[in-house]
Parts: C-alpha cells; sequence; structure tokens
C-alpha cells in the first residue's frame, strides 16, 4: 500500500471524498485503510465521524453547491444539510445554483455576480 501521507493533497482529498459520503452517506476523517493506521492516527480502528452539528449555532455558515456538481452532489450536500438543520436560520445561507458544476465557482463567468457578492454580502453583515 502506498504510503498516503507523502502523496499530495489533491489527491489524498479526492480519495478522501470517495470514502466518506460517496461510499458511506456519513462524514468522517481519513480512513487509512489499515486498523493500525487507524488506531495510530485516531486511537480508534475505524475513522470517527465529524460532528457537523456541533458546530456552534451562532457560527455563520455559508453553503453554495451546484446541481451538475459531480464532486459534491445535491445528496452529498443534503447530507450537510440535514447535520445543521437546527443552525441558527439567520447565521446560515445556502445557496443552490441549478446550473453550476464543480468548476463553475470558479470559472463561470457570472460567479462573481451569482456566487461571490452574495458571500461577501453575507461575510460583512455577520
Amino acid at each position: 500500500m502506498t504510503d498516503i501521507s507523502s502523496e499530495p493533497t489533491a489527491t489524498k482529498n479526492l480519495i478522501h471524498l470517495s470514502q466518506t459520503v460517496i461510499k458511506t452517506g456519513k462524514i468522517a476523517k481519513y480512513d487509512y485503510g489499515d486498523e493500525g493506521d487507524n488506531m495510530k492516527h485516531y486511537g480508534q480502528a475505524v475513522p470517527p465521524l465529524y460532528d457537523m452539528a456541533a458546530i456552534p449555532n451562532e457560527f455563520p455558515l455559508f453553503v453554495t453547491y451546484g446541481g451538475q456538481d459531480l464532486l459534491s452532489d445535491v445528496n452529498d450536500v443534503q447530507v450537510l444539510l440535514n447535520d445543521l438543520q437546527h443552525h441558527d436560520g439567520n447565521k446560515l445561507v445556502v445557496l443552490f445554483q441549478e446550473d453550476y458544476a464543480h468548476l463553475d465557482f470558479v470559472r463561470a463567468v457570472n460567479a462573481n455576480q451569482i456566487i461571490y457578492d452574495p458571500i461577501i454580502a453575507f461575510y460583512k453583515a455577520n
């Protein structure tokens, strides 16, 4: 097995993405693929779950996602939103852009108006 700790961060991130919501429907820490390695990192054989509901309710969160995103699809984001369902309503904004894919958040000609301007306004207000 390859020592993933020496891999570029993007590789580890993609592996982690495939391990979490895609395979399990849960948001967990990175699985090193070996109980011993997991024990070394986490003190347990399987990676612990992230408790997204433990994010303080008053902490400002802006979640944006796209309907055409194959890396973070609508169902995956819904797992997160379910965990955040009790977050303070004025501290959580969810912006869904049906026609956006993963890179559109960076490359789309209208990303500034549709995505970035609302994000900046939200954080200025919070």
